[in-house]
């Protein structure tokens, strides 16, 4: 097959967007493989049913055994599914503050500061019917989250709408990518355009590696059962599978550091050696609390939640079930600083059947983990190995968060809810969290940045256009390329990040 200018590797959240824009604003062909299916709308579009279901929809994976953590692996569920992890996610709108994204541009990567994604971003996600993507507020508020934010209010931290992260010390609900209801997947984006003659979207087909001859990327080879062979590119291969693989495809196809490819016997086309380090993620731990209130989701409502929401598009059902949150100060901070932690509340978790939970992540890790070829069997998946919690100031943050959460528990407003006994960490009245808590709790929630870092310098990956260095007609554009991790939710960021490659590929397109 030869009958595409452009070829996307990944339908995930800064895919879709890519694509759309790509087949908008140029006259290129385009064409979009994706490992997973079509986005099952029935099964992930109702949001808290969809959360309880999207298992089937993501990738099996999980990290290497991590030692600070007792050999635990984490697992790593990223989206397998047109829309990736924006179909299977908790769908909060929230980019983080302003300053994470200039300090990308500082680092030498011109266009890159917030002044330049602003409008990025509002032509992406929109409260209005000007947005690629609707947000909206969230249909449903439960009890426990409107005593959370009276708790929040009790000990000073103060109400901002939307909470977005831009600054510490706030809390609220969050905006979502939602619709009257209902999951706002970037699957959205291929819309009313994947029957056009332009754009051609191939799902349930893995692809191998990119197809280099010399430097230069002319096309991707299939590995999948159902399809196999070669598609070429006339003009541009983009890899947008995300933080995880599109590291790997590089490495798949002969780029990035010589010694780990040879380690696993594959042919060194570019020694490139930055390809899958710094890899960053918000890692969090929870608090779990008893509660008297019976969860509001429980599935012995799901009948008449699900006829609701049908019906409606609100009630229980339209909830992602940590509607509110809020964006602490590191320790030492003040308010209005950028974030050190986040938490966000559930009002119902796995862990016991009458308890909340508290998600307490870290923002700004110091941590850096990796992502190599496996040397026993390089096809079989990549080894990644996130490091969490390896940095000592790490740890003492995630501390001090839970030390703030339980301030916040402490409250009038939360005691007279009905929280009760402290399930996690647990442990004596008054004592921190231990090594031993942090060490079987500690997890990722879900962010991965920065394998395929953007920058000028040695261990850059790409250029601040996104270009791998080194290479002709071969992008990598996902989140990924991030530089740092911004204080957020990372869809947001892909959202951006997509938007922002839309405009310098069909410049590079219209030159062509």
């Amino acid at each position: 097959m030869s009958d595409f200018e452009v070829i996307i590797v990944g339908a995930g959240t800064a895919g879709c967007v890519l694509a759309r824009r790509l087949v908008e604003r140029t006259a290129a062909r385009v064409l979009v493989v994706e490992a997973g299916p079509r986005y099952p709308a029935w099964a992930l579009g109702p949001p808290l049913a969809g959360l309880r279901l999207r298992r089937g929809w993501s990738w099996a994976m999980e990290s290497v055994p991590q030692p600070q953590l007792g050999g635990r692996r984490i697992p790593l569920p990223m989206g397998r599914v047109v829309g990736g992890s924006s179909s299977v996610n908790a769908m909060v709108a929230a980019a983080g503050p302003p300053a994470d994204y200039d300090a990308w541009a500082a680092a030498g990567n011109e266009g890159w500061a917030w002044a330049d994604l602003a409008a990025c971003w509002e032509r992406v996600a929109s409260s209005t019917d000007g947005g690629l993507l609707p947000v909206a507020d969230p249909r449903h508020e439960s009890a426990f989250s409107g005593a959370f934010l009276q708790a929040c209010a009790e000990v000073g931290i103060g109400r901002r709408q939307p909470l977005t992260g831009a600054e510490a010390e706030t809390c609220g609900t969050f905006s979502l990518f939602q619709h009257r209801g209902v999951r706002a997947s970037a699957a959205r984006c291929l819309s009313g355009v994947q029957t056009a003659d332009r754009l051609t979207v191939m799902p349930r087909t893995p692809v191998r590696r990119v197809v280099m001859e010399g430097g230069r990327a002319v096309g991707v080879e299939l590995g999948g059962p159902r399809r196999a062979g070669r598609i070429v590119a006339a003009d541009t291969v983009v890899l947008c599978a995300g933080a995880i693989l599109s590291p790997h495809l590089l490495q798949l196809s002969g780029i990035g550091p010589a010694e780990s490819l040879e380690a696993a016997g594959i042919e060194v086309r570019m020694h490139l050696p930055g390809v899958g380090l710094n890899l960053q993620d918000h890692a969090g731990v929870p608090v779990v609390v008893e509660s008297a209130v019976p969860p509001p989701g429980r599935p012995s409502r799901w009948l008449a939640a699900a006829i609701r929401h049908a019906v409606l598009g609100t009630g229980v059902m339209a909830s992602n079930c940590c509607e509110a949150g809020c964006f602490l100060a590191p320790p030492g901070g003040s308010a209005g600083a950028a974030p050190g932690i986040e938490v966000y509340t559930h009002f119902q978790t796995g862990r016991h059947p009458r308890a909340v939970e508290f998600s307490v992540v870290l923002m700004h890790p110091r941590s850096r983990g990796t992502i190599r070829p496996n040397p026993a069997d390089p096809w079989a998946g990549p080894l990644v190995d996130p490091r969490i919690l390896t940095e000592e100031p790490d740890r003492t943050a995630l501390v001090a968060g839970v030390e703030r959460v339980r301030s916040i528990v402490a409250t009038r407003a939360l005691r007279g809810f009905g929280l009760g006994r402290e399930i996690l960490p647990g442990g004596p009245a008054g004592s921190p969290p231990d090594d031993a808590f942090l060490r079987d709790h500690a997890a990722t929630y879900h962010h991965p940045v920065g394998t395929c870092r953007m920058g000028g310098d040695g261990l850059a990956v790409v250029d601040p256009r996104l270009r791998v260095h080194g290479t002709e007609n071969l992008w990598v554009v996902d989140n990924s390329v991030a530089p740092a991790i911004p204080a957020g939710h990372t869809a947001a960021t892909a959202m951006i990040i997509g938007e922002r490659a839309a405009d310098f590929l069909a410049a590079d397109l219209g030159r062509r």
